[in-house]
Parts: structure tokens; sequence; C-alpha cells
């Protein structure tokens, strides 16, 4: 009877550890798209700028003082890591792991850990790409 435990608690395991495997894939599938369409074929930049009004010049004009053209792969990493985050909250919570309690308090810890990488991505692409002019998707997959 014990056997039949540990093989169902195995079992268990790994269709969880699949599931969040597919979810991970997903995730990437979901930012790389989200990232490439935005960066390639609508240019953040002007309308982050514009949404700012004065603050976007004076920010667009800092931005050139540094040497960069514009924040258009640091916004499209943003806007896609956030589409990626979404959807891991949503299908970890509910299909891989079946959480059904205390969401406010898992969001939180979720939400902190993943700002985090947020920062280091988009600062990572903001140096590379906005920057030094670096080839985005090399930088984006690093």
């Amino acid at each position: 009877m014990q056997l039949s435990a540990k093989h169902a608690d195995s079992s268990n395991n790994i269709r969880e550890f699949s599931r969040f495997v597919v979810v991970g894939f997903s995730n990437f599938a979901i930012s790389f798209s989200v990232f490439y369409l935005l960066y390639n074929y609508w240019k953040l930049s002007t309308l982050f700028y514009g949404l700012l009004g004065e603050g976007g010049k004076t920010l667009a004009d800092s931005i050139a003082r540094l040497g960069a053209d514009s924040l258009d792969a640091t916004l499209a990493n943003v806007v896609g890591y956030g589409a990626g985050v979404a959807n891991s909250f949503i299908w970890n919570k509910l299909w891989t792991f079946k959480v059904k309690h205390d969401a406010a308090a898992q969001f939180c810890r979720f939400l902190v850990l993943n700002v985090s990488c947020l920062v280091l991505s988009s600062a990572s692409l903001f140096l590379f790409t906005d920057l030094l002019g670096w080839p985005s998707l090399p930088i984006w997959f690093v």
C-alpha cells in the first residue's frame, strides 16, 4: 500500500512538472512574440514620449544625450515581459498547481520576483540595444 502512495505522489509530481514546463514554454512564446512585434513593427518610444507630454520631451532629450536613439527595445521588453508574467501567474495558479486560496499574497511574491527580473532584463536591453546599438534578439535571449 505504501508503494502505491509513493507512485501516486511521483506521478503527480511528474504531471505538475510537465505542466510547469508547458507554461514556461508558453511564457517564452508570448513574451518573445510581443517583444518582437512591438520592437520591429510598432515603435513605442514615440507613443510613450507623447503620453508624457513635456516630460516626454525632456526624457527623449536625456536619452539622446546618453547616445540612445530610443527606448524601443526597453519598452517592448516591458510589455512583452508583462504579457508573459500574466500568462504565467494565471496558468500556474489554475492549471499547474491548482491553488485556490491566498491569491493576493501569492501574486505579491510572484510580482516581486518578476519585477526584479524585468528590471534586470530591461536594463540590459537599454544598455546593449538602445544605447550601444547591438542586435536586439541575442540580447533578449540572454
